[in-house]
């Protein structure tokens, strides 16, 4: 069941790309005027034969000398020639160019009232420890990583065409035997409300939970058999850490149809643990503080 939604979740942007109109306006052709000068040029091929053709540069003929063949001439990007007879094959004023410009249909943002976002989050975890060994517990890991992928729920309002505030809520579906939830406060703001896909800065400032496995080296022998025993024995645990979480990044908004939204946003991560609990079967804990960050790819939906 929860393969199928997240499949669903990133099969989405394919369904709304199909839901645009399948016919648009055609561009409009327009005519421009310029001076033009074929002049001769070479080219030699791999076998090393040279060739040579005309090329034609789009300009304004400033002078011509008909008595010697010399041509005056400024291209469209301002550069000067001087042309002899020799150099060009013949010149034409004022030749007509058909071009066709490219059409944008601009679609329209909602700017006013309350907006809603489903997407997911695939995260990158790295937690680091700063471990204290003591009589008991002689040594335990220095890093690790999760890979989450969660459910993001958002809610907002907007506070002008181009600043939203509300609430987000994220809930990890795949992360093997670890937990991870976060619920808080979000805001966004879009750089340009006139484009069909604007940059956009998100931050949000979150309550959440996370818990995963840990293991430490212990100053106790483990018998596997009568004659097989390891020392330092080993003793796995379940380590629960709260924390403000804090998400800072970019994003890019691209404009559907009914006022409708994809988004892609790249989000560094930083938790500020506030309290941590392990769920053990030994009798003290061990001295660890964590410190947890990280980096998180959305994808969402807004409507």
């Amino acid at each position: 069941m929860k393969g199928l939604l997240i499949l669903t979740l990133l099969l989405l942007p394919a369904f709304l790309v199909k839901a645009q109109p399948d016919t648009l306006p055609k561009p409009p052709v327009t005519a421009e005027i310029w001076d033009v000068v074929a002049i001769y040029k070479e080219h030699t091929d791999s076998r090393g034969v040279t060739r040579k053709f005309t090329h034609e540069l789009k300009g304004e003929i400033l002078n011509y000398d008909a008595s010697t063949g010399l041509i005056t001439f400024k291209d469209q990007d301002g550069k000067m020639y001087a042309l002899k007879a020799g150099d060009y094959k013949y010149f034409e004023y004022d030749k007509q160019f058909t071009v066709k410009n490219k059409q944008v249909v601009l679609r329209p943002r909602k700017s006013t009232g309350f907006d809603y976002s489903v997407g997911i989050n695939m995260g990158y975890f790295n937690i680091n420890q700063d471990f204290t060994p003591d009589e008991f517990y002689l040594n335990g890991f220095s890093s690790t990583a999760d890979i989450p992928v969660s459910l993001r729920l958002g809610a907002s309002r907007f506070l002008n065409a181009k600043s939203t505030v509300g609430l987000s809520a994220e809930y990890a579906l795949l992360m093997g035997d670890s937990r991870y939830f976060s619920l808080g406060a979000r805001f966004q703001y879009l750089y340009n409300t006139e484009k069909n896909a604007s940059f956009y800065f998100p931050v949000a400032v979150n309550y959440s939970n996370y818990r995963f496995g840990s293991q430490y080296q212990i100053n106790d022998t483990l018998f596997t058999d009568p004659t097989s025993w390891q020392y330092p024995a080993s003793t796995d645990m379940d380590a629960s850490v709260s924390a403000v979480e804090l998400n800072i990044g970019q994003g890019i908004s691209f404009a559907l149809k009914n006022k409708h939204a994809f988004n892609v946003e790249l989000l560094l991560m930083k938790q500020f643990v506030i309290n941590q609990t392990f769920t053990t079967e030994e009798t003290t804990d061990p001295k660890t503080a964590f410190g947890i960050s990280g980096l998180k790819l959305g994808l969402s939906y807004n409507f």
